[in-house]
């Protein structure tokens, strides 16, 4: 108990201070390059204050150039976990309420990470067009396409409006599963608890015969590899086919 208090103060101090410089870089600078190194900064540390274990495969499946990284969802954890871990830059595309968050959200805007408000159609465009102008710097974008955090690690459905995106932009898609944030920070949960982390980057989602895939499509073949790679079969409760 006592440890994981120590681990939650720790981890929520380096939070506002990493928040704080990112920010004031952002205002002084006009830029995303310097505000984005401290929030990587910030996952390296955070994941090091926690003192979990990181284990992370499949990093030659990464393009050299942009892409689209579609995730499962467990924890908060999550968002340090991808800035550790992997070794290119990474933008969040994510809803409208964690950009709101004082003072964090604030950073986060000013780091480059694309917030959208699900209830304003018009949003998409300037997201399309931010995100590819990110994509087209050689950056990564990594969407959660649950909408929400797992309570036990199962994976949810999938909602074919996150691929929108990957549609759009031709850029290549890769499904990630994560796994063990659910542990480390339970929904709900205010203290941090040990866990092992891994992050698995799977191949890229094609098409046979060269032909473009549908929203649909992507969501249910994106969905079905993480499931695969968690071991979790396909079943009502886990989330509807989307095809």
């Amino acid at each position: 108990m006592i440890s994981g208090i120590v681990k939650s103060a720790a981890i929520l101090v380096l939070t506002v201070i990493s928040s704080l410089a990112a920010a004031a870089a952002g205002l002084f600078t006009g830029g995303d390059r310097i505000p984005s190194g401290v929030m990587r900064w910030w996952g390296r540390e955070f994941i090091r204050i926690g003192r979990w274990k990181v284990r992370v495969e499949g990093l030659s499946n990464l393009p050299a150039g942009g892409a689209i990284l579609a995730a499962n969802h467990q924890s908060l954890v999550d968002i340090p976990l991808f800035l550790a871990a992997l070794p290119r830059d990474v933008r969040f595309l994510a809803k409208r309420e964690l950009g709101r968050i004082p003072l964090f959200g604030y950073a986060m805007v000013k780091a480059g990470n694309l917030f959208i408000d699900r209830e304003d159609p018009r949003d998409a465009v300037h997201l399309i067009r931010e995100a590819t102008a990110r994509i087209g710097r050689g950056q990564m974008v990594v969407i959660f396409p649950e909408g929400t955090r797992s309570r036990d690690g199962t994976v949810g459905g999938f909602k074919p409006g996150a691929f929108f995106l990957a549609q759009r932009t031709g850029a290549p898609l890769l499904p990630v599963f994560v796994d063990g944030g659910h542990k480390a920070l339970p929904r709900g949960a205010l203290l941090f608890r040990p866990a092992d982390l891994v992050i698995r980057v799977l191949p890229p989602v094609t098409a046979e015969g060269g032909r473009s895939l549908s929203r649909d499509e992507m969501a249910h073949e994106t969905r079905n590899r993480i499931l695969s790679a968690r071991g979790q079969e396909e079943s009502p409760c886990s989330g509807p086919a989307l095809v």
